[in-house]
């Protein structure tokens, strides 16, 4: 009897032990609303790598979920802009520095006002800007990179991670009516 539970309790200990050495490494994620479209869906279940940023910084393209300033829950967005960047979204088009950045990921337009990105910050914005709104977020609010989507099933593979072959964009022309005020919204819903 005695070696019965003896297998028992050690069956369970390892298994806690592998569950918490699973959960430091990955944790799992349920996308929630729009923000996301075309790139992730509502209702769409995707695992996240927290072990993506141990040895590195997050990139910009990459999908991340991340602890939301006045939300109870964690959020999924693209980091478009990397510490000490100018980032601006006018008309719908990304400028980091005033070189505009293509984003064939994205829907809908959106318009933010310059902002200087702080060290240790980055500013993320969902895929569908329409339905998302911006954020500057601190490295230490970045849960992980999303990585896998595992739900539903026939959504199964990889997150759409983009990556800019090289972070140099194109300088490109201000448009005439750049010299004239313009005004900034973003869309609040998320």
């Amino acid at each position: 009897m005695r070696g019965i539970v003896r297998e028992v309790v050690i069956t369970i200990v390892l298994a806690l032990l592998f569950f918490v050495a699973i959960r430091s490494v990955v944790h799992n994620f349920e996308v929630n609303g729009y923000s996301m479209e075309p790139t992730l869906h509502d209702g769409q279940f995707v695992i996240v790598s927290k072990a993506a940023y141990w040895f590195g910084d997050p990139g910009r393209g990459d999908i991340v979920v991340f602890d939301a300033p006045n939300v109870d829950h964690d959020v999924i967005h693209r980091i478009v802009g990397l510490p000490g960047e100018l980032v601006e979204i006018r008309k719908g088009q990304l400028y980091i520095d005033g070189k505009q950045m293509d984003e064939p990921y994205i829907d809908g337009v959106a318009n933010v006002p310059p902002t200087e990105i702080g060290e240790d910050n980055y500013f993320i914005i969902g895929d569908n800007r329409r339905h998302s709104t911006s954020h500057e977020v601190s490295r230490d609010t970045i849960v992980g990179k999303a990585w896998l989507i595992y739900w539903p099933l026939g959504d199964w593979g990889f997150v759409s991670n983009y990556s800019w072959k090289s972070d140099e964009a194109a300088e490109v022309e201000p448009e005439p009516s750049a010299l004239v005020p313009i005004s900034y919204s973003v869309d609040v819903n998320m």
